[in-house]
């Protein structure tokens, strides 16, 4: 078997060509095949000039352009009949590559004369080709109109509509709520983060009236639940905004955190307090340790400071043990802010006494002042060495010796 007829064949058993389409090549090879060529003498040694021999060209059979994607020429796949069914809904001088791409893409010429009767004319042969990629239903398209959207959806608006499989029962139920001057941006959002209607009702009987789509695309990407709403109202916590209840939901802070810190000696917190305490990680632990130490201005601000900056329990314990005559919550961010570290601070009291401040560690660390540097000073001064004395050295760059 010749290599043109295997290849006919093949293409006849995936598919790529009709049997009838078949035929017709193999009668064009088989006609070719009766007429033989002659063979060709092999050319003499040595000659000058060789005979002059005329050979005759075997016929070449057309076998179908194949692309590399595999698929089959528009004429031998696109029919008459397909053509004419087009031409019938409107689409009417195409090129075979626009026949070919709405045959591939399965696109009916009744799924074209919906999309017309659904009022999305003038489509071009690309616009009804993505809509049939995506499955848009034409009468998911009356549905949204129906429903009060823009009367002149675009195609974009449409193909969202269908890649995030939105259903006109979804839209209906959410217009029920009071959810009114939809966009089909909105549609989409709702559907992607999944906000279920039954959700909405429930925020609205919270007495959350005047919830935007915004707000609710929120409530459902944080996955708030209305249940969280009405254990912080329980709490006291009843002028509750939308954007207070969002925050809630990000940065998870449960009802159960709200609860201690509240019973905590420095609560009740408003909920604002009570977010900002919960983004930081303060716990109602941490505040009993640190309202322990007796420092005079703690308060919830410091404490998120505190929290911020890495003061935790076993840092403010050592600073505390060393009886600071003005040690507060604002000092201990500060010398923590500038490393003030707690066996810098211990080594420069056994050095300088107990009359040095906090003020005194911090103001000696922002410069430079090293405790090899004030011992070495200490046994050229005795007791008269004092911690402005190691600053303004330290300052102006004084020499050892000159002290």
């Amino acid at each position: 078997m010749s290599d043109e007829r295997k290849m006919i064949l093949t293409m006849l058993a995936e598919g790529k060509i009709s049997a009838e389409e078949a035929n017709v090549l193999l009668d064009a090879l088989a006609s070719s095949e009766t007429k033989p060529v002659p063979p060709v003498p092999p050319l003499p040694p040595k000659m000058v000039t060789p005979p002059t021999i005329t050979h005759q060209v075997h016929k070449i059979v057309e076998v179908p352009d194949v692309p590399r994607d595999g698929r089959q020429h528009n004429h031998f796949r696109v029919s008459a009949q397909f053509t004419e069914a087009m031409a019938q809904v409107g689409l009417k001088d195409l090129s075979e590559d626009e026949l070919w791409q709405l045959q591939i893409h399965h696109v009916r010429p009744a799924y074209v004369k919906q999309l017309q009767e659904a009022g999305l004319t003038d489509l071009s042969v690309d616009d009804i080709v993505q809509m049939a990629i995506h499955r848009v239903r034409p009468e998911l398209i009356v549905e949204v109109r129906s429903l009060g959207l823009a009367h002149q959806l675009s195609v974009d608006d449409v193909v969202q509509l269908g890649v995030h499989n939105v259903r006109p029962e979804y839209l209906r139920q959410v217009q029920a709520l009071g959810l009114t001057d939809l966009t089909v941006d909105d549609i989409v959002q709702l559907s992607i983060h999944r906000v279920r209607p039954e959700m909405i009702q429930e925020i609205r009987a919270l007495g959350l009236d005047d919830l935007t789509v915004d707000d609710v695309v929120q409530l459902g990407i944080h996955n708030v639940r209305p249940n969280l709403v009405r254990e912080v109202r329980s709490m006291g916590l009843t002028d509750l905004t939308i954007d207070q209840i969002v925050q809630l939901g990000i940065h998870n802070i449960r009802p159960d955190l709200i609860q201690q810190l509240q019973a905590t000696d420095l609560g009740p917190f408003n909920l604002d307090t009570i977010i900002n305490m919960g983004i930081h990680n303060v716990s109602a632990e941490f505040i009993k340790t640190m309202v322990s130490l007796g420092l005079p201005d703690l308060d919830a601000d410091q404490l998120v400071h505190m929290r911020i900056h890495g003061v935790d329990s076993h840092y403010a314990a050592a600073i505390m043990d060393l009886h600071l005559p003005d040690i507060s919550a604002e000092s201990l961010v500060t010398m923590r802010i500038h490393g003030v570290r707690p066996q810098y601070a211990q080594k420069m009291q056994e050095i300088l006494g107990k009359t040095l401040t906090a003020d005194d560690l911090i103001t000696m660390q922002i410069h430079g002042v090293s405790t090899k540097f004030a011992e070495r000073m200490q046994e050229k001064m005795d007791d008269a060495l004092t911690a402005d004395q190691l600053i303004e050295m330290a300052i102006h760059g004084t020499p050892e010796g000159a002290w």
